[in-house]
């Protein structure tokens, strides 16, 4: 509104300015007029040409002929002021008529004047528009400011509404989107995945607790009672030494969760990334085949590998050499003699496959995604050694790297692929010999 007010007062300005001056073009032109009238005719003519333009009621414009003794010979004699010599001090008053006086050969003076009735005609007209103008921008602009400002406060009272929700420990609730794709329903969805992203976290946190709790049970319990049975039977040096021995290996088995699970934490974390370089995953993949041949072999299995050449991703090498260590040593430790492994590793579309295979025994559909959960473990391994944490490090360690690792069938046995996303891929780069990853167990 102020802007239209300050455009209207300019306007009006504007406009009767031009008016003004056109007005005093008027009388000038018109005194000019007169005096040709004089000089051709004389007084007769001038007088007979003022005579018709008095009677002309369409006329505005007021006349006076002053003689040479200052007094009105003909016309409004109201006018005199404006018929004295340009010398005397008077002076006609500020944004009233517009006048012009000329000198005549006899001496007389003829004096046209322009009450500027038209212009004020035409100034009111100009402000009535304005103000008319004004009050709609008001109206608009109000009910305008009414409507969106209703419509962000009903928005942004959603976004309230959940979020005290999630602070009161709700945390199923979402924003409601409207599916217009503008600015809010984008915010919308962003705080939905932020707020799934927490939810999956607290819900990992809870499980993780309690995994924790259940898994570390066994082994202190363990521990103490070999401890307290020392405590009762032993009778040599020899027997509390071999104590000793067992407490410290289930310490170290208890160390070892715990070091996984910081490890797990840190790559969760997300703050990895800074150390990413371009890494030859074919290389990377053709060292495992040589580190584990042996160890395959020794334990009557079969190592195999099918890898495309000069494949690059954009990562840790150290922890893409982790990943692949965890499943091939799962695949080593769960697969029966005479079975065979393989690594492959291939570009397919738009996306990097990584992948270890075997002909084992696999894992059932129904508890595929529960292995990828810390301390999970199929219940065919809890005799054995392992802590359930190995796949689990594996899937942090492919999301970290913008990956997703799945697990699918491979008629017979199972099939870890982890797919990278293109964009991440650096094919063909020339020139670049990356240095084989060292690989420990």
């Amino acid at each position: 509104m102020i802007t239209v007010g300050v455009i209207g007062w300019v306007t009006v300005l504007a406009v009767s300015s031009a008016l003004e001056r056109q007005a005093q073009r008027g009388v000038e032109n018109e005194v000019s007029a007169l005096v040709d009238e004089f000089n051709a005719g004389g007084r007769p003519d001038l007088e007979a040409a003022l005579t018709g333009r008095f009677a002309n009621p369409l006329i505005h414009t007021r006349y006076v002929l002053i003689g040479t003794d200052g007094a009105a010979l003909l016309g409004d004699a109201t006018l005199l002021p404006y018929g004295r010599d340009p010398a005397d001090p008077w002076v006609a008053p500020a944004g009233g008529p517009r006048a012009a006086a000329r000198t005549l050969g006899d001496g007389s003076r003829v004096v046209v004047v322009d009450d500027l009735v038209g212009v004020r005609d035409v100034e009111a007209v100009v402000t009535r528009a304005f103000l008319t103008a004004l009050a709609m921008a008001g109206a608009l602009g109000l009910g305008t400011g009414i409507l969106l400002a209703g419509a962000l406060l009903r928005r942004l009272d959603a976004v309230t509404r959940t979020a005290e929700a999630v602070v009161a420990g709700d945390m199923t609730q979402r924003i409601a989107r409207t599916g217009s794709g503008d600015e809010f329903d984008r915010l919308a969805a962003t705080l939905n995945r932020m707020l799934d992203r927490i939810d999956g976290l607290m819900v990992n946190l809870r499980q993780v607790s309690t995994d924790i709790a259940h898994d570390l049970r066994t082994p202190l319990s363990r521990l103490r009672q070999n401890l307290e049975a020392t405590n009762r039977r032993a009778v040599s040096v020899e027997v509390y030494k071999a104590a000793v021995e067992q407490a410290v290996e289930e310490t170290d088995r208890i160390l070892d969760i715990f070091s996984a699970l910081l490890r797990i934490a840190q790559i969760e974390a997300s703050t990895l990334r800074k150390g990413f370089r371009p890494i030859n995953l074919s290389e990377l993949f053709h060292t495992l085949a040589d580190a584990y041949a042996a160890p395959a072999g020794d334990g009557g299995r079969t190592l195999t590998a099918l890898i495309t050449a000069d494949v690059w991703v954009q990562a840790d090498q150290d922890l893409l050499a982790q990943l692949f260590v965890n499943l091939v040593e799962n695949a080593l430790l769960h697969t029966p003699q005479g079975s065979t492994i393989s690594l492959q590793l291939d570009v397919s579309g738009s996306v990097v496959v990584a992948a270890v295979c075997d002909d084992g025994p696999g894992i059932p559909i129904a508890e595929r995604e529960k292995v990828l959960r810390r301390f999970y473990r199929l219940e065919r391994s809890r005799s054995g050694l392992g802590n359930g944490l190995g796949l689990s490090l594996a899937a942090a360690v492919a999301e970290l790297h913008g990956g997703r690792l799945t697990l699918s069938d491979a008629e017979p046995g199972l099939q870890v692929s982890v797919t990278f996303a293109r964009e991440a891929t650096l094919r063909g780069i020339k020139g670049q010999r990356m240095p084989k990853p060292s690989v420990s167990r």
